[in-house]
């Protein structure tokens, strides 16, 4: 699901761009690279396919101090 949003919005992304006629063929080249460059990564570092479950972290007590 999560990759589903991530290409809809940057589709929309690059759509919004064109649409607006103010970019030239390279800014909207630039633009394309940018958004394949921000899917890359979502998919890196996002982990679209793990579960979305937090995690506390362990509890550590304190060691005692012997003078």
């Amino acid at each position: 699901m999560g990759w589903i949003i991530a290409f809809v919005l940057g589709a929309l992304t690059f759509l919004a761009l064109y649409a607006s006629g103010k970019c030239s063929r390279m800014a909207l080249e630039i633009g394309g690279a940018a958004v394949l460059v921000a899917l890359a990564g979502y998919g890196w570092q996002g982990s679209p396919d793990m579960a979305g479950t937090p995690v506390s972290p362990p509890v550590q007590s304190a060691a005692p101090i012997n003078p």
